[in-house]
């Protein structure tokens, strides 16, 4: 992840992240994310107040490294993944559902089970987004597909801990 943001940052590319399909998803995440920040800058509106402390938290995330996971059946030889970059993922994946924000996300390796994890996320969820049942297995959903797709593991365990509401907005 940390060479496809200097690859990005300094404008070029590689013969392996044109190929790799990992490099190329982290490669999407982060165009769309740069663009995302884009439009914010050129908003003029003003942030909703929780907007700090979720900034804060991604970087604190982002910052630590934390363990190596080594992936199953790389195509171009051994593999492995920070637990960060998984946890990234799976924080992303969970914030496609409507309604939903993921606040954290802990991957804890299973000894013995090359490429199962289990996971433990914590969630704030739109009040009137719908019962929190049907967003809750949505975001399973979601997260297993990433994981798979994205990735190359699988979770034995999703834990999801919903920890705060926040208020539907008025259209």
């Amino acid at each position: 992840m940390e060479d496809v943001v200097d690859d990005l940052d300094a404008g070029r590319t590689d013969d392996h992240s044109r190929t790799c399909e990992h490099c190329a998803t982290a490669r999407r995440s982060l165009e769309n994310l740069m663009e995302a920040t884009a439009a914010l800058v050129a908003d003029p509106s003003e942030p909703p107040p929780t907007l700090l402390g979720r900034i804060m938290q991604a970087v604190r995330a982002e910052a630590r490294r934390g363990d190596v996971l080594a992936l199953e059946g790389a195509e171009l030889g051994p593999a492995d993944v920070s637990e960060v970059a998984v946890a990234a993922v799976l924080r992303f994946a969970a914030d496609s559902v409507e309604g939903v924000w993921a606040r954290s996300c802990h991957i804890t390796v299973e000894p013995g089970s090359a490429g199962t994890i289990a996971v433990a996320m914590t969630l704030s969820l739109r009040y009137g987004s719908g019962p929190a049942e049907g967003l809750l297995g949505e975001v399973r959903g979601r997260l297993a597909a990433a994981l798979a797709g994205q990735v190359g593991l699988h979770a034995h365990r999703v834990d999801l801990t919903i920890v705060d509401v926040w208020p539907e907005e008025e259209l």
